[in-house]
């Protein structure tokens, strides 16, 4: 048989005796165990139930609890359970399962453990109070009574205990493990372009500044393209801007295609984007961005029943040892209207950059 509480919170067999030898609970408990079912709580249960919940409802924090929507008979059913079965063959794990859920049922519906440690110390009070004059006018049957409720009451309080504070840390670990999910879900909004898909304006550029860093203490190569779709605001002002929208993913989702997994698209702003291309020397940057023009270029773009061609320009600058993210994005916009000029759906290179290897 599985016991899901006792898993869940780690009491296998060892750990049971462990808890049981910590007690003190031993084998021979079993007699005054069955004492104080047959003798003390069987016939006196309904009493010292009735007892239980007089008291307790003397208490504010109690009928805050209960006015939550909670019945009060079906608590004292649940209660006459519990007291039935008290140290009833409190050695087999499923003694440890009931005790463990019971603990976690006092967590979840919010008794303060304060309350429920003080209800029990009440509970034992009331038991004892049921001992019949016959065993406490005997020392050697009275004593290993008392000793045995003592330290059974101890066990299912150090257990609903264990199960209230473990509950607690499930709960405050499930409310850390939604708070990191709903972070991880703010920066990849933050750091995604939220139409395209592409790296949004800041990423992009904080991705250019490490790269740079990289590149210049390495002494490895960095290519910078700047991007402009060629005649989109024809795109937005014909067809609207929803046909453009679908237009930037499309052109997006291309550009990602083209580039190695490493690289990194940006929508630098509108229909300007950048494509950073790291450890790309300019020879490579330059077939890769061939690559780019050539993906849009060649088929048209799909959206409902039409059919859009579309072209890009682009200007690729490669980085200097003395260039910052300012010069470099300069650099590269200059090629890139060098690009326009030369009639658009071409890359061109920066000046100068044509002598860097």
């Amino acid at each position: 048989m599985t016991y899901k509480y006792c898993e869940q919170f780690g009491f296998d067999a060892g750990r049971r005796r462990r808890r049981l030898a910590l007690l003190g609970l031993v084998a021979a408990d079993a007699v005054p165990a069955e004492t104080l079912n047959r003798r003390v709580i069987g016939p006196n249960v309904e009493l010292i139930v009735e007892a239980f919940y007089d008291r307790l409802l003397a208490q504010d924090e109690f009928t805050r609890i209960l006015n939550k929507g909670f019945e009060l008979d079906r608590l004292k059913r649940a209660q006459k359970l519990y007291l039935l079965s008290l140290g009833s063959e409190f050695r087999a794990a499923a003694y440890f399962e009931e005790r463990l859920r019971v603990g976690l049922v006092h967590a979840r519906v919010g008794v303060p453990l304060g309350l429920y440690t003080s209800a029990y110390g009440m509970l034992q009070q009331l038991i004892l109070g049921h001992v019949p004059p016959e065993i406490r006018a005997v020392d050697a049957d009275y004593q290993p009574l008392v000793d045995f409720l003592v330290k059974i009451a101890a066990l299912d309080m150090s257990l609903a205990s264990d199960t209230y504070h473990l509950a607690k840390l499930q709960v405050l670990e499930s409310s850390l493990q939604a708070l990191r999910r709903t972070g991880k879900e703010l920066r990849h909004k933050v750091q995604t372009d939220a139409l395209t898909g592409a790296a949004s304006h800041d990423k992009a550029v904080a991705t250019l500044q490490h790269a740079l860093h990289v590149a210049q203490r390495n002494d490895t190569p960095l290519c910078l393209a700047m991007v402009d779709l060629d005649y989109f605001k024809n795109v937005n002002d014909t067809h609207g801007h929803l046909v453009g929208d679908e237009v930037l993913r499309d052109v997006t989702a291309r550009m990602r295609a083209s580039v190695r997994d490493f690289d990194t698209v940006g929508r630098y702003g509108g229909e300007e984007f950048i494509i950073i291309l790291a450890d790309a020397p300019l020879a490579t940057a330059k077939s890769i961005a061939e690559r780019v023009r050539r993906h849009v270029e060649e088929s048209p773009i799909k959206v409902k029943d039409l059919e859009i061609r579309l072209t890009l320009s682009q200007g690729l600058a490669a980085a200097h040892k003395t260039d910052d993210v300012e010069s470099l994005l300069q650099r590269a916009d200059a090629a890139l209207y060098k690009a326009k000029a030369a009639g658009r759906n071409c890359v061109k290179v920066a000046e100068h950059d044509d002598a860097v290897k």
